[in-house]
């Protein structure tokens, strides 16, 4: 899904939900710019934002339900920083909007907010300090508040879930990120606290490498990685993009 929303950015030229929706819909049933060719993952509260564009056409389709606040828009936000660094406005809301697509619930909005403000103040080169204890008009979420506040950095790995609940999930992922120092000990940490590792390592991966920065991922990785070479032009092509706005 990261892929399809950098695609569309690119290709749209900004933020178009009804062109996201539409590629989104394109990985689901084709596989479209899938590692495997197929779709061998959707949650539900996607697959039902999936069917109701499907049926209504209208792309703000994520459940507003409390009780859906999952962390599918957390894991594929960065291709929206890196289309509009450094205009941090811009940045805050397309990504309240990036998570409207599939996820309403105003705790996973915020979440992704907050990742997005995060994930800018690193490519600005702000020390990961100053990152973890963050004070923001933007969030008015009281777990979203405390998670900007730097209240798990205290907290001990027994207490850390990495659940499917966007809070928990991206607590898990600023927690490994404050509790390492690089971006393969972070991607790591992540994976090995279990339940939803897959999307916790994604999360944490996006501002481990904003504040890392591509060096730091293991040669031996990338060395790896399915499509490198269309990831890293688009990669590319996202940075040609906010320098030019």
């Amino acid at each position: 899904m990261a892929l399809c929303l950098a695609e569309s950015l690119l290709n749209k030229n900004g933020f178009d939900a009804k062109d996201q929706m539409g590629r989104y819909l394109n990985w689901w049933q084709w596989g479209y710019l899938s590692s495997t060719g197929d779709c061998f993952d959707i949650g539900m509260t996607v697959r039902q934002a999936l069917n109701t564009f499907q049926t209504t056409g209208n792309p703000y389709a994520g459940s507003t339900d409390p009780q859906s606040a999952g962390n599918g828009s957390l894991m594929r936000l960065a291709p929206v920083v890196l289309f509009y660094y450094p205009d941090v406005e811009q940045v805050l809301t397309s990504c309240a909007n990036s998570s409207r697509t599939t996820h309403g619930a105003p705790e996973a909005i915020q979440c992704c907010m907050l990742l997005g403000l995060l994930l800018t103040k690193a490519l600005a080169g702000e020390p990961k300090s100053a990152l973890l204890k963050l004070q923001s008009e933007a969030f008015s979420e009281t777990k979203v508040i405390q998670l900007a506040a730097g209240t798990f950095i205290e907290k001990s790995r027994a207490n850390i879930t990495g659940s499917g609940y966007s809070v928990e999930s991206l607590e898990a992922a600023l927690w490994c990120f404050h509790h390492t120092n690089s971006f393969e000990a972070a991607v790591l940490e992540a994976t090995n606290l279990g339940d939803d590792a897959d999307t916790t390592a994604a999360i944490v991966g996006q501002l481990a490498g904003a504040h890392y920065g591509v060096s730091n991922i293991p040669a031996h990785w990338l060395e790896l990685l399915h499509m490198r070479s269309d990831i890293e032009a688009t990669a590319d092509a996202l940075l040609r993009a906010s320098k030019a706005c």
